[in-house]
């Protein structure tokens, strides 16, 4: 795939205080790239730079494989659509503020209208076209934000946290549009948020922020199969996995990977997925070790340092692994 952005050895602040500082990031074309982390970990300004807004203090930009400096940046910018995490909307109607840049990028009336009611169906807000914005909740001015963005065709879309106002109904449709988007081939995608399952639903690269710098991101162990939802079993290509009851619905599996337990022998345990295998790799990360267990398909397991001493287990070791079906995700 095309590296989009580049961004080598960036550091921003705010006055003397560091907000970033990024060694090396790279954004692939058409792909979803989620930046994890909790208040004030600097992805606001990280998203701020990637839309041209900001400028960093040191560090290089590349978009689209040219260099970026000041006189590129209001032509970069055109390319970019930017949803913040509190989008702000003229108290117009809805239809007047979805079109609102494509008047001002002079569209003739009836196309732009043609645009605005297309994307207004699609993201399921056409009810709403003669409302004013002051009438909308939370959730429904993210979504007409969203749209606004949209209609530009942006080659870049930016999300600042935006499931944050949202229902269960609204971030579905709006995790299926931008899966969508993606999958038609036309979009770049990047958004922040808090929740880690949702950064490893959604998006094929997670970047997680601590304290302005590219950390280590949670591992979930994430498989493609068949939910078989009389007996709460998914299937993968090579293993069948307990599951929750309510589990009604979905194609893909994730399970934190600090939530399975590994043993030299079977445990006598209510839990119900329990699977043999081997270790095949170790690695630090942080405080903790990472572990890849080859157990029917391949594991990622967190432990402690503590744990791994007791366990008394190198590459090549037979283990459990061992999980409780409430674990695991299913959508």
């Amino acid at each position: 795939m095309t590296v989009l952005y580049q961004l080598k050895d960036i550091t921003f602040a705010y006055g003397e205080s560091p907000v970033l500082s990024i060694d090396d990031l790279q954004v692939e074309e058409n792909s979803v790239t989620a930046l994890l982390g909790s208040n004030g970990s600097g992805k606001s300004t990280l998203l701020n730079i990637l839309a041209f807004i900001s400028e960093p203090a040191t560090g290089a930009i590349r978009y689209a494989g040219e260099k970026v400096d000041s006189r590129q940046l209001t032509e970069c910018r055109r390319q970019v659509g930017y949803v913040q995490q509190k989008p702000y909307l003229f108290n117009y109607s809805v239809m007047q503020n979805i079109e609102l840049g494509l008047k001002l990028r002079g569209l003739e009336k009836t196309r732009r209208r043609q645009l605005a009611e297309s994307l207004a169906a699609r993201l399921k807000i056409e009810k709403l076209l003669n409302r004013r914005a002051s009438e909308l909740s939370g959730g429904e001015v993210q979504k007409v934000a969203i749209a606004r963005a949209l209609v530009l065709e942006p080659r870049v879309l930016l999300l600042d946290e935006p499931f944050t106002h949202l229902d269960e109904v609204s971030r579905r449709e709006i995790e299926d549009l931008l899966l969508a988007l993606v999958s038609e081939g036309s979009q770049t995608i990047v958004f922040s948020t808090h929740e880690t399952q949702q950064a490893q639903k959604l998006a094929s690269q997670v970047c997680t922020l601590v304290q302005g710098r590219i950390g280590f991101a949670p591992q979930f162990n994430a498989f493609s199969g068949e939910l078989d939802v009389n007996t709460h079993i998914f299937r993968t290509a090579r293993l069948e996995i307990h599951v929750p009851a309510m589990a009604q619905t979905g194609s893909r599996l994730a399970i934190d990977s600090t939530h399975l337990v590994l043993s030299r022998n079977k445990l006598d345990s209510s839990m119900r997925n329990q699977f043999h295998g081997r270790v095949v790799a170790l690695r630090e990360a942080n405080a903790e070790i990472n572990i890849t267990v080859e157990a029917g398909e391949t594991w990622e397991v967190m432990i402690t340092r503590e744990a791994l001493s007791e366990l008394d287990i190198d590459i090549g070791a037979k283990v459990w692994l061992s999980f409780k079906s409430s674990a695991v995700q299913v959508f």
